[in-house]
């Protein structure tokens, strides 16, 4: 398993613990916000790691819809906090691929890990 380390104390020492993301998860938003700031300078709002509609684009649908519903379902302070994580989504408009070799790619472990439950394992190691 691989992940990005959230926090920890030192780096994988016996008996210390450490959290860990799990980046086949978080794909589709590290792709979202890359390809935000570099088209931010660049002008252009492509997906910085070439990713489909069908796997971001859909993530992206689907995670907007997700925060929208917990929005609405809040009380003031959390809809606030909502709607700012909304419009951080909706900062610029990336222009997904229209289709996608899913064989060997990285994508293809978001759609896989939607089986597993949690985003975040903790760990002794």
């Amino acid at each position: 398993q691989a992940g990005i380390v959230a926090w920890g104390i030192g780096c994988g020492e016996d008996g210390t613990p450490g959290v860990y993301a799990s980046v086949s998860r978080a794909v589709c938003w590290i792709d979202y916000t890359m390809s935000c700031y570099y088209g931010a300078t660049s002008g252009i709002f492509s997906s910085y790691w070439g990713y489909s509609a069908d796997v971001c684009g859909v993530w992206m649908e689907e995670t907007v819809i997700r925060l929208k519903d917990r929005r609405a379902r809040g009380n003031m302070k959390s809809s606030t906090f909502f709607s700012n994580q909304i419009d951080q989504y909706q900062k610029c408009n990336i222009n997904w691929n229209k289709e996608i070799d899913t064989q060997d790619h990285v994508a293809t472990l978001a759609k896989l890990d939607k089986e597993v439950k949690g985003v975040v394992q903790v760990g002794v190691y």
